[in-house]
C-alpha cells in the first residue's frame, strides 16, 4: 500500500501535467511571415504559425477598400519546410492594398493577422544635382513641388489604411571616392526631405544615401554623369522596412529618420 504521501505527490504530478496540457491547447497561435514569402503576381502567401494548424482563409482588399479576392487552404499535415502556403484569386491589374489572414490551429486556438505589403515608386521628374553639392537649386524645387503633389494624393487614398512614411534615396555619380559619395548621397536625401517638410508634407520621411552603387545610368569610373546625381521616392507603411527591392538590396543602406 502506498503512503499518502506518495499519493499526495503522485496526484498533483498529474494535476500539474492536465494543467500544462490545458495551458497548451488554450495558448496563442503566433504567425510569422516577411517579404521574401510573399508573391503579389503569383497571388501566393507563405507564412510560418508557432504550431500545427488546419485551416487558413485569407481576405485581400484593394486600395478603394473593397475586398479584390479571397483565399481558403485547408491542411491534413504539416509542410516538409516551416512556410505553409495560401492563395487567393483577384483581378490582374489590381493593386493589394491589405492582406487580412485567418488562422486556426488543430487544438482550437485562431489567430488574425494584418500584413500590408503595399507601397508605391512616386513617379517624378528628377531633382539633379550639380557636380559635388547637395543644394536644391531654385530652378529645380518646381520639379519637388510637382512631387510633392503626387505624394499628398497617394496619401490620401492610402489614409484609412495606414500612416506612412516617405523614403528617399539619395545617389551620385563616379566622380570622388567612394565613402565620400556615399555622405554626399545622404545629404542629396536629406536636402530633398527638408525641402518636402518645409512645404508642409506631414508624415515620417527616412532618408539614406547609396552613393554611386545604384545608377540611372551605369558609367565608367570617374565619369561626370548629371542623371545619376539624384533620389529615388517611395512610400511604404509606417514602422515597415524600406520597401526597395532590385539593386537596393544588394546594397546596405543605414536609413535613418529625418530630424
Amino acid at each position: 500500500m502506498r503512503s499518502p504521501f506518495v499519493l499526495a505527490s503522485l496526484f498533483a504530478t498529474i494535476t500539474a501535467l492536465r494543467g500544462l496540457a490545458a495551458a497548451e491547447k488554450t495558448a496563442p497561435i503566433h504567425v510569422a511571415y516577411d517579404a521574401e514569402h510573399l508573391d503579389l503576381e503569383k497571388h501566393v502567401l507563405q507564412f510560418k504559425p508557432s504550431r500545427a494548424i488546419d485551416e487558413a482563409t485569407l481576405s485581400v482588399i484593394g486600395e478603394d477598400g473593397t475586398e479584390l479576392g479571397t483565399g481558403v487552404a485547408k491542411y491534413d499535415k504539416a509542410p516538409a519546410d516551416p512556410w505553409w502556403t495560401i492563395t487567393w484569386t483577384q483581378p490582374a491589374d489590381a493593386r493589394v492594398m491589405v492582406l487580412r489572414l485567418h488562422v486556426a490551429a488543430v487544438d482550437g486556438a485562431v489567430t488574425n493577422v494584418k500584413l500590408i505589403p503595399w507601397s508605391v515608386t512616386v513617379e517624378h521628374e528628377d531633382v539633379t544635382f550639380r557636380s559635388d553639392s547637395a543644394v536644391v537649386d531654385a530652378d529645380e524645387r518646381t520639379k519637388l513641388d510637382a512631387s510633392l503633389a503626387k505624394i499628398t494624393e497617394i496619401a490620401k487614398s492610402a489614409a484609412p489604411f495606414m500612416k506612412l512614411t516617405l523614403y528617399i534615396a539619395g545617389h551620385t555619380d563616379t566622380v570622388g571616392p567612394t565613402a565620400k559619395n556615399r555622405k554626399l548621397s545622404l545629404d542629396r536625401a536629406v536636402a530633398i526631405g527638408q525641402y518636402l517638410r518645409s512645404q508642409k508634407l506631414d508624415m515620417q520621411i527616412v532618408v539614406a544615401g547609396f552613393g554611386e552603387e545604384v545608377p540611372k545610368l551605369k558609367t565608367a569610373d570617374e565619369t561626370d554623369e548629371r542623371a545619376n546625381r539624384r533620389a529615388d521616392y517611395v512610400l511604404g507603411p509606417a514602422g515597415g522596412t524600406p520597401p526597395f527591392k532590385g539593386p537596393y538590396a544588394k546594397v546596405k543602406a543605414d536609413w535613418r529618420p529625418l530630424k
